[in-house]
């Protein structure tokens, strides 16, 4: 099946509730198939087993944060600052606000076994992409005195990756990426 099919997309959107609520483990393609108003037969036209339902389901939700962090990296009606602080909230922030977000979280970090380098390939590419934002577009300063954009990349998607465990609100999150720009520019 084609990848933009509405049915299919229909399925895998539902897999994302499904999987955030229950985990892969106690996931189970009938559930998907009941939550996705579809027969479970049907599921398996579209996906063989379990394991590629929910790769397709984490590339998908990986994809659109991905690209959402591109757009707002692009997005030059707004200040350095706040190019990267949306860029990063884009990426991490919606793992914040819910216990759902939170449990998909989980579920991405914990998942090597069913994603194999999927999620690390997926940092990778978001930091390359913050990378070349940072190397491009810092203002004058951010990269003197030795420091490069991979320098100023590393402490800020490092500093990101915790205050998306520990701050208690989106908002809280982007407020510390700000502070954290406002340092780095001293």
């Amino acid at each position: 099946m084609d990848v933009e099919d509405p049915k299919r997309a229909a399925v895998l959107a539902t897999a994302v509730a499904v999987f955030g609520r229950y985990g892969f483990q106690k996931t189970s393609m009938e559930a998907v198939a009941k939550a996705a108003g579809i027969s479970r037969p049907g599921l398996y036209l579209m996906f063989p087993n379990k394991e590629q339902l929910y790769r397709a389901t984490m590339q998908g939700v990986m994809e659109r944060a991905q690209h959402a962090m591109e757009a707002c990296l692009a997005d030059q009606s707004t200040s350095f600052d706040e190019r990267v602080v949306a860029g990063l909230d884009a990426l991490m922030g919606s793992y914040i606000d819910t216990q759902m977000a939170r449990d998909l979280n989980d579920l991405l970090e914990n998942s090597e076994p069913q994603l194999g380098s999927m999620f690390h390939d997926y940092q990778v590419r978001a930091q390359a992409a913050l990378r070349a934002h940072i190397d491009a577009a810092a203002p004058a300063g951010l990269l003197d005195e030795g420091r490069t954009a991979d320098d100023v990349m590393d402490l800020l998607f490092s500093a990101a990756l915790t205050w998306k465990s520990t701050s208690t609100s989106r908002d809280e999150f982007r407020d510390r990426l700000r502070r954290a720009l406002r340092l780095l520019h001293r």
